[in-house]
């Protein structure tokens, strides 16, 4: 009778040990997926900055050159641009 004690003690040590294996491997994939995630987040949003500094330089650039623009220009021209190019539209209810 004690050696099928032991023998059953044995099967269930073994089918612990198992167990124990798939939960630390289970925990060490959970992190290195947390990980992962993380760095592509990091990633993204460094991504989504430059690509909203790069549009803010551009559009910098660009009111720079209206206003060099403007400034060559005389008054009449600038006031008859502003009068056929940026009129606000009327709202249609």
């Amino acid at each position: 009778m004690t050696k099928l004690k032991a023998i059953l003690v044995g099967i269930g040590l073994l089918i612990m040990l198992v167990l124990g294996s798939f939960g630390l491997g289970s925990v060490r994939g959970r992190e290195k997926a947390e990980a992962k995630a993380d760095k592509q987040r990091t990633d993204d949003n460094a991504v989504a900055t430059k690509a909203v500094a790069e549009r803010r330089v551009e559009a910098t650039k660009e009111a720079s050159n209206v206003q060099q623009t403007v400034n060559r220009m005389p008054d009449d021209d600038v006031d008859r641009e502003l009068r056929e190019n940026f009129t606000r539209k009327t709202r249609s209810n």
